[in-house]
Protein backbone atom coordinates (compact mmCIF):
# COMPACT_ATOMS: atom_id res chain seq x y z
CA UNK A 1 0.00 0.00 0.00
CA UNK A 2 2.64 2.57 0.82
CA UNK A 3 4.38 2.10 -2.82
CA UNK A 4 1.36 2.63 -4.27
CA UNK A 5 1.36 7.42 -4.48
CA UNK A 6 5.13 6.66 -5.13
CA UNK A 7 4.42 5.16 -8.09
CA UNK A 8 1.56 6.86 -9.11
CA UNK A 9 3.78 9.97 -8.71
CA UNK A 10 7.04 8.78 -10.43
CA UNK A 11 4.32 7.48 -13.46
CA UNK A 12 3.71 10.95 -13.49
CA UNK A 13 7.28 12.54 -14.19
CA UNK A 14 7.70 9.62 -16.88
CA UNK A 15 5.19 11.08 -19.12
CA UNK A 16 4.72 14.44 -17.92
CA UNK A 17 1.09 13.74 -16.91
CA UNK A 18 -1.42 15.38 -14.90
CA UNK A 19 -3.88 14.56 -11.58
CA UNK A 20 -6.35 14.90 -9.66
CA UNK A 21 -7.56 13.66 -6.13
CA UNK A 22 -11.28 13.67 -5.39
CA UNK A 23 -12.41 13.43 -1.67
CA UNK A 24 -15.63 13.55 -1.35
CA UNK A 25 -17.63 13.20 2.32
CA UNK A 26 -21.10 11.46 2.50
CA UNK A 27 -22.80 10.66 5.68
CA UNK A 28 -21.82 6.94 6.04
CA UNK A 29 -18.48 7.06 3.29
CA UNK A 30 -15.37 8.85 1.97
CA UNK A 31 -15.02 8.26 -1.77
CA UNK A 32 -11.46 8.47 -3.05
CA UNK A 33 -11.16 9.29 -7.48
CA UNK A 34 -7.19 9.83 -8.33
CA UNK A 35 -7.24 10.35 -12.00
CA UNK A 36 -3.94 10.32 -13.82
CA UNK A 37 -4.23 11.37 -17.51
CA UNK A 38 -2.28 12.94 -20.69
CA UNK A 39 -3.41 13.91 -23.97
CA UNK A 40 -4.65 10.56 -25.39
CA UNK A 41 -2.12 11.41 -28.29
CA UNK A 42 0.63 10.84 -26.06
CA UNK A 43 -0.92 7.70 -24.35
CA UNK A 44 -1.59 6.22 -27.27
CA UNK A 45 1.85 6.52 -28.66
CA UNK A 46 5.32 5.85 -26.72
CA UNK A 47 3.97 6.09 -23.25
CA UNK A 48 1.28 3.73 -23.25
CA UNK A 49 4.13 1.33 -22.19
CA UNK A 50 5.34 2.87 -19.19
CA UNK A 51 1.98 3.52 -18.00
CA UNK A 52 0.35 0.41 -18.21
CA UNK A 53 4.16 -1.07 -16.80
CA UNK A 54 3.58 1.10 -13.31
CA UNK A 55 -0.27 0.66 -13.32
CA UNK A 56 0.47 -2.76 -13.72
CA UNK A 57 2.39 -2.76 -10.33
CA UNK A 58 -0.10 -0.50 -8.56
CA UNK A 59 -2.51 -3.07 -8.91
CA UNK A 60 -0.01 -6.05 -7.61
CA UNK A 61 0.81 -4.21 -4.46
CA UNK A 62 -3.08 -3.60 -4.25
CA UNK A 63 -4.07 -7.31 -4.83
CA UNK A 64 -5.58 -9.03 -1.84
CA UNK A 65 -6.75 -5.55 0.15
CA UNK A 66 -9.64 -4.70 -2.27
CA UNK A 67 -8.63 -1.00 -2.24
CA UNK A 68 -8.67 1.33 -5.38
CA UNK A 69 -9.82 -0.10 -8.58
CA UNK A 70 -8.10 0.76 -11.56
CA UNK A 71 -10.19 2.12 -14.97
CA UNK A 72 -9.36 3.44 -17.67
CA UNK A 73 -11.70 6.88 -19.23
CA UNK A 74 -11.62 9.22 -22.07
CA UNK A 75 -12.72 12.45 -22.13
CA UNK A 76 -12.79 15.37 -24.17
CA UNK A 77 -9.35 14.09 -25.48
CA UNK A 78 -7.92 13.54 -22.00
CA UNK A 79 -7.10 9.55 -21.46
CA UNK A 80 -5.71 8.29 -18.34
CA UNK A 81 -6.76 5.91 -14.97
CA UNK A 82 -9.33 6.63 -12.62
CA UNK A 83 -8.57 4.73 -9.32
CA UNK A 84 -11.20 4.74 -6.75
CA UNK A 85 -12.30 3.12 -4.00
CA UNK A 86 -15.34 4.12 -0.90
CA UNK A 87 -14.01 3.90 2.72
CA UNK A 88 -15.42 3.53 5.43
CA UNK A 89 -14.57 6.62 8.21
CA UNK A 90 -13.03 4.34 10.33
CA UNK A 91 -10.78 2.88 7.86
CA UNK A 92 -9.82 6.25 5.85
CA UNK A 93 -6.91 7.33 8.63
CA UNK A 94 -4.98 4.17 7.88
CA UNK A 95 -5.63 3.27 3.98
CA UNK A 96 -6.48 6.33 1.84
CA UNK A 97 -3.86 7.45 -0.52
CA UNK A 98 -3.77 11.09 0.73
CA UNK A 99 -2.72 10.04 4.24
CA UNK A 100 0.77 9.22 3.23
CA UNK A 101 1.30 12.56 1.50
CA UNK A 102 1.51 14.34 5.10
CA UNK A 103 3.30 13.41 8.59
CA UNK A 104 0.24 14.47 10.11
CA UNK A 105 -3.33 13.78 9.34
CA UNK A 106 -5.41 13.93 11.67
CA UNK A 107 -9.37 13.19 10.68
CA UNK A 108 -11.92 13.60 13.59
CA UNK A 109 -15.77 13.32 13.08
CA UNK A 110 -18.91 12.70 15.31
CA UNK A 111 -22.83 12.78 15.09
CA UNK A 112 -22.22 16.96 14.85
CA UNK A 113 -19.16 17.55 12.40
CA UNK A 114 -16.36 16.62 10.66
CA UNK A 115 -12.84 17.99 10.63
CA UNK A 116 -10.12 17.03 8.43
CA UNK A 117 -6.43 18.95 9.45
CA UNK A 118 -2.88 17.96 8.03
CA UNK A 119 0.29 19.53 8.69
CA UNK A 120 1.95 21.92 6.35
CA UNK A 121 4.65 20.19 3.91
CA UNK A 122 2.89 17.88 1.05
CA UNK A 123 5.12 14.74 0.66
CA UNK A 124 4.57 13.70 -2.23
CA UNK A 125 5.48 16.41 -4.41
CA UNK A 126 8.99 15.43 -3.39
CA UNK A 127 8.69 12.24 -5.84
CA UNK A 128 7.30 14.63 -9.06
CA UNK A 129 9.28 18.02 -8.73
CA UNK A 130 8.46 19.03 -12.40
CA UNK A 131 4.94 18.07 -12.34
CA UNK A 132 3.35 21.39 -11.63
CA UNK A 133 -0.57 20.62 -11.77
CA UNK A 134 -1.98 18.66 -9.37
CA UNK A 135 -5.51 19.42 -7.52
CA UNK A 136 -7.08 17.91 -4.52
CA UNK A 137 -10.96 19.17 -4.17
CA UNK A 138 -12.97 17.86 -1.27
CA UNK A 139 -17.11 18.12 -1.36
CA UNK A 140 -19.53 16.86 0.46
CA UNK A 141 -22.91 16.21 0.69
CA UNK A 142 -23.33 18.00 3.81
CA UNK A 143 -22.32 22.04 4.57
CA UNK A 144 -18.75 22.71 4.60
CA UNK A 145 -18.93 25.61 7.28
CA UNK A 146 -15.18 26.56 6.96
CA UNK A 147 -12.07 25.52 4.95
CA UNK A 148 -7.99 27.02 3.90
CA UNK A 149 -9.04 26.05 0.13
CA UNK A 150 -7.28 28.34 -2.32
CA UNK A 151 -10.98 27.79 -4.39
CA UNK A 152 -14.50 27.61 -2.66
CA UNK A 153 -16.84 27.31 -5.24
CA UNK A 154 -20.54 26.17 -4.27
CA UNK A 155 -19.58 22.79 -1.66
CA UNK A 156 -16.71 22.40 -3.31
CA UNK A 157 -13.13 23.25 -2.02
CA UNK A 158 -9.93 22.99 -3.90
CA UNK A 159 -6.49 22.92 -3.18
CA UNK A 160 -3.64 24.27 -5.76
CA UNK A 161 -0.47 22.34 -5.32
CA UNK A 162 2.78 23.31 -7.08
CA UNK A 163 6.58 23.36 -6.42
CA UNK A 164 6.52 26.51 -5.23
CA UNK A 165 4.08 26.35 -2.23
CA UNK A 166 4.05 22.54 -1.60
CA UNK A 167 6.33 22.93 1.22
CA UNK A 168 3.67 24.88 3.21
CA UNK A 169 0.14 23.42 1.76
CA UNK A 170 -1.82 22.26 4.55
CA UNK A 171 -5.02 21.26 4.53
CA UNK A 172 -8.10 22.23 7.00
CA UNK A 173 -11.64 21.77 6.36
CA UNK A 174 -14.69 21.71 8.58
CA UNK A 175 -18.02 20.12 7.71
CA UNK A 176 -21.29 20.28 9.55
CA UNK A 177 -22.49 16.46 9.48
CA UNK A 178 -26.00 17.66 10.82
CA UNK A 179 -26.89 20.12 7.58
CA UNK A 180 -27.90 18.93 4.63
CA UNK A 181 -25.78 21.14 1.16
CA UNK A 182 -28.97 22.71 -0.24
CA UNK A 183 -28.46 22.83 -3.63
CA UNK A 184 -31.59 24.66 -4.20
CA UNK A 185 -30.41 28.32 -2.76
CA UNK A 186 -28.36 28.89 -5.47
CA UNK A 187 -31.41 28.19 -7.57
CA UNK A 188 -34.01 29.87 -6.00
CA UNK A 189 -30.80 33.15 -5.90
CA UNK A 190 -31.48 32.69 -9.62
CA UNK A 191 -35.53 32.69 -9.41
CA UNK A 192 -35.23 35.77 -7.46
CA UNK A 193 -33.14 37.55 -9.75
CA UNK A 194 -35.41 37.12 -12.34
CA UNK A 195 -38.45 38.11 -10.55
CA UNK A 196 -36.99 41.24 -9.78
CA UNK A 197 -35.97 41.49 -13.54
CA UNK A 198 -39.14 40.40 -14.47
CA UNK A 199 -40.97 43.28 -12.60
CA UNK A 200 -38.74 46.08 -13.76
CA UNK A 201 -39.98 45.42 -16.74
CA UNK A 202 -43.46 46.01 -15.93
CA UNK A 203 -42.52 49.00 -13.83
CA UNK A 204 -40.59 50.01 -17.30
CA UNK A 205 -44.14 49.61 -19.49
CA UNK A 206 -46.37 51.55 -16.97
CA UNK A 207 -43.81 54.65 -16.92
CA UNK A 208 -43.52 54.11 -20.60
CA UNK A 209 -47.57 54.06 -20.87
CA UNK A 210 -47.82 56.72 -17.86
CA UNK A 211 -45.75 59.10 -19.94
CA UNK A 212 -47.39 58.46 -23.13
CA UNK A 213 -50.56 59.71 -22.13
CA UNK A 214 -48.55 62.47 -20.78
CA UNK A 215 -47.68 63.20 -23.91
CA UNK A 216 -51.08 63.12 -25.44
CA UNK A 217 -52.52 65.02 -22.84
CA UNK A 218 -49.99 67.82 -23.60
CA UNK A 219 -50.91 67.70 -27.14
CA UNK A 220 -54.52 68.27 -26.57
Amino acid sequence: MKKIIPLIILTLLLTGCSATYDITFTDDKIKDEIRVFTDSNTVNNANQTTIDSFSNKILEWERGHDHYTRDVYTDNGITGYLYKYDFNYDEYDAMSQIRKCYDDFELTYNNQEIILKTSQKFLCKDYYKDVTDLTIAIKSDKKIISSNADIQKENIHTWKINNSNYQNKQIEIRINRQEEYKVKDKEQKIDLFHILIFILFILLIIIYIINKKDIKKKGK
